[in-house]
């Protein structure tokens, strides 16, 4: 049927958890799809001119303290080669680059706009369909109850053993052991591609660290400020509110919640 509403997104800005989640819901599915839905991965903002906006039936909202993904994104650029100094100085330039611009150049000039823009454009804005959002912090700290989350959004009744069994496919750990065989087989997809095959000789890898709070650690106490200066107003929304500037300890979450 034409413009059917069957679309379920898994959305994030660039190195949000993505990945991690779309692991996570088709383990959670896979023993038995709710309805007819299409799962589909998106990092563009939501507007009405996007391809397959009418289609949309729902929407699984992934973010991520704003500073992470900042500095995820840094190590992420050194995958195609282009970036592979990691010094303090290239931090430095690029921490400067990303706040001016308020999110990755590259993904920018992809389409997929400033990070708080991209965040609001799904959360903040009423939609005609659901929308679940899900802290990758959250997700870290309670993954059990993160597929919970999922089942009852999705309108599937899974066992507390295969929703165990679901996380576990997901973890870190499991996606490191696969992006290793995909490489070991040169299988190409999420984790292998060819033209990457330079910077995977190098060691470089797309699960890297998946750990929260790692900027509070790297950046300097000037750097975190000016993430809460371009962002925080947003944070404090989506309950990133720390007695530390930078850090991904998180309170409840503010004014932005998940739609119904």
């Amino acid at each position: 049927m034409a413009n059917a509403r069957n679309i379920v997104w898994i959305v994030s800005y660039p190195k949000s958890g993505n990945t991690w989640v779309r692991f996570l819901v088709c383990n959670l599915v896979m023993p038995e799809l709710p309805t007819t839905a299409v799962f589909m991965k998106t990092h563009f903002p939501y507007s009405p001119a996007m391809p397959l906006a009418a289609c949309t039936a729902a929407a699984i909202y992934v973010v991520r303290d704003p500073a992470d993904v900042m500095l995820s994104n840094f190590h992420y650029g050194r995958r195609d080669g282009s970036r592979t100094n990691t010094s303090a100085t290239a931090l430095a330039e690029y921490v400067d680059r990303y706040l001016a611009a308020r999110g990755a150049a590259r993904w920018i000039e992809l389409g997929m706009g400033p990070w708080d823009d991209h965040v609001r454009s799904w959360l903040a804005t009423r939609h005609p369909f659901p929308v679940l959002l899900l802290r990758y912090e959250d997700l870290q700290r309670d993954d059990l109850a993160g597929a919970r989350a999922l089942c009852r959004f999705l309108g599937v009744t899974r066992s507390a053993e295969e929703m165990a069994r679901a996380v576990a496919g997901a973890s870190f750990d499991r996606l490191k052991e696969i992006e290793e065989h995909d490489i070991k087989g040169e299988n190409v997809g999420i984790f292998y591609k060819p033209y990457l095959r330079s910077s995977i000789e190098a060691g470089v890898r797309f699960m890297r660290a998946g750990k929260s709070g790692e900027a509070a650690r790297v950046l300097s106490v000037e750097q975190r400020q000016r993430v809460h200066a371009t962002f925080g107003a947003l944070m404090q929304e989506l309950g990133y509110v720390n007695a530390e500037p930078g850090s991904a300890a998180a309170q409840t979450a503010g004014s932005i919640r998940s739609s119904s």
